[in-house]
């Protein structure tokens, strides 16, 4: 199962610049008040309506400030622009998870590859004789080596190790043909396909994870030149998606991640005429010039990206109509570089790459986006004798292509409305947000090492009224989206390192900033 926990070691927690550690002076908002919010929000108190707000930052033609606090060392420059959508009314509403159906499967199957079939992913990832061998070989070595270096703790563990792999190449077939396990293609129970082959690693791995969830897992031949993979999964701990990936070189990742994700992996924006930067993934340039890992990143020459960023956007959105998927606008969109085969460290010839176009749709309500990319609701703890770990990460649509067609479509985090609680939202006005935001830009931003000479910059560039989805209390399936001000821009450590994304959320209506990674 090195694979998977190679899988998972990889699954990054997103989190909001923001930070959530406990803060050095005063918050603004102690507690949240769902209840209260839902009452301001209701026009019972002392909020603005939304027309005031607009008339109110028909002066702004930029916010702008300075701020420099030598305590908590932490300077922040604004120069903003701010954007508010063009609507009559901003509304609350309460929304839950939404399931990936059997019917949108069907749908995505004939829309992206109706002529293709599918075998079952599981005995693609199943462990034969020739893999358990070379892992054999690899810990064996370890061991050796831990015993000539006296390390008797690590030596007994590898010993363990060694006695497992050689009980489990018993087990294992010599080889699997993929062929001769065509998919049904539909979305089934984890514990039943776990119950009906229980020493199947895959399914025992799905099941540790999801427990109750579906799953579906098909895998193309390859025999055209091209290989595909499709997979869905409903999970109450992890989420629900559905992931579709298709190339000539190999697939970007294992879609098959236990965390849903907000992006396609191994993915960097691109200039057009320049070579892309992986350094961040300790990747170099196809130069090789780079003071990274020494492995070397080249374009493959199989995958042309000729067509126009606009001709790929039709076939987008030509797309996702056929799916009815019609409440969501593109959000942003641009060339990219993907990493593919190995990418993951397969194969002896180096990482290498494609160009794409990316585009990623978010849905729009009142047509105002529900911008959720910078969090997600992360929950885990003990709850009575057992260990509860769950997480609901944003709804995002995520399609890549090039001349080949659509490469890449990531269905993440489907949302269902529920229910419109407040049709026309009052606010606060933008001089009590910007108050609440000047004083907890520098608190939730402090520098947290004490050994740090350097300080905190942080630098907003903008600043949007969108929606955002938030937790109710007491509840993990369903949330509230509400208006908020996502103040935008980059975040650069003492140290250095540079973060870009939202920097603070402000809930529009009762003044309370968000963690997104708790959710609320």
């Amino acid at each position: 199962m090195k694979q998977f926990m190679a899988c998972m070691a990889a699954c990054a927690l997103a989190i909001t610049l923001a930070g959530c550690a406990s803060s050095p002076e005063k918050s603004v908002v102690r507690e949240k008040d769902m209840e209260k919010m839902l009452e301001q929000a209701q026009g019972k108190d002392e909020a603005g309506s939304y027309e005031q707000v607009k008339e109110e930052l028909k002066k702004y033609d930029s916010y702008k400030t300075k701020l420099d606090n030598k305590k908590l060392k932490v300077t922040v420059d604004v120069d903003a622009r701010v954007e508010v959508p063009e609507v009559e009314k901003l509304s609350v509403y309460r929304v839950s998870q939404a399931k990936i159906s059997q019917r949108f499967l069907d749908q995505v199957r004939k829309a992206l590859t109706p002529d293709v079939v599918y075998y079952d992913g599981n005995k693609k990832e199943a462990r034969t004789k020739s893999v358990v061998a070379q892992e054999l070989r690899e810990v064996e070595q370890w061991l050796a080596d831990a015993r000539k270096s006296g390390d008797n703790q690590m030596a007994e563990e590898y010993a363990q190790n060694v006695a497992e792999l050689k009980r489990e190449y018993e087990e294992v077939p010599d080889q699997v043909n993929l062929t001769d396990f065509p998919s049904d293609n539909k979305i089934q129970s984890i514990k039943k396909l776990y119950d009906d082959s229980p020493k199947d690693t895959f399914y025992s791995w799905l099941h540790s994870l999801h427990g109750t969830g579906d799953v579906y897992y098909g895998v193309s031949d390859a025999k055209d030149g091209n290989i595909r993979e499709l997979f869905v999964q409903n999970s109450p701990n992890y989420g629900n998606c559905l992931r579709y990936t298709s190339g000539r070189n190999g697939c970007a990742t294992h879609i098959y991640n236990a965390n849903v994700g907000s992006e396609v992996p191994f993915i960097v924006p691109k200039k057009d005429g320049q070579e892309p930067d992986f350094m961040e993934s300790g990747i170099e340039n196809g130069n090789g010039k780079g003071k990274g890992d020494g492995v070397t990143a080249k374009p493959v020459d199989n995958e042309p990206l000729t067509l126009s960023q606009e001709d790929a956007e039709k076939k987008v959105n030509t797309f996702l109509k056929q799916l009815g998927l019609n409440d969501y606008q593109c959000y942003e969109k641009g060339l990219c570089a993907q990493m593919v085969g190995d990418a993951l460290g397969e194969g002896k010839e180096g990482q290498k790459y494609r160009n794409v176009y990316r585009f990623t749709f978010l849905r729009k309500l009142d047509q105002v986006f529900v911008n959720n990319l910078s969090g997600f609701k992360f929950n885990e703890g003990w709850q009575g004798n057992e260990h509860v770990k769950k997480m609901w990460e944003s709804e995002t649509i995520v399609v890549t292509v090039n001349d080949s067609g659509i490469t890449d479509f990531y269905y993440l985090s489907p949302l269902t409305i529920d229910k419109t609680l407040v049709e026309k939202s009052r606010i606060k006005s933008f001089e009590e947000i910007r108050g609440t935001f000047e004083q907890m830009v520098v608190i939730e931003n402090a520098d947290k090492d004490s050994e740090s000479e350097g300080s905190v910059a942080v630098k907003v560039t903008d600043v949007s009224l969108v929606y955002t989805r938030i937790s109710e209390k007491d509840s993990f399936d369903t949330g509230l989206i509400v208006p908020v001000w996502n103040f935008n821009g980059t975040v650069t450590d003492s140290y250095g390192e540079k973060k870009t994304g939202t920097v603070l959320s402000v809930n529009a209506i009762d003044g309370s900033v968000i963690n997104q990674t708790l959710g609320y």
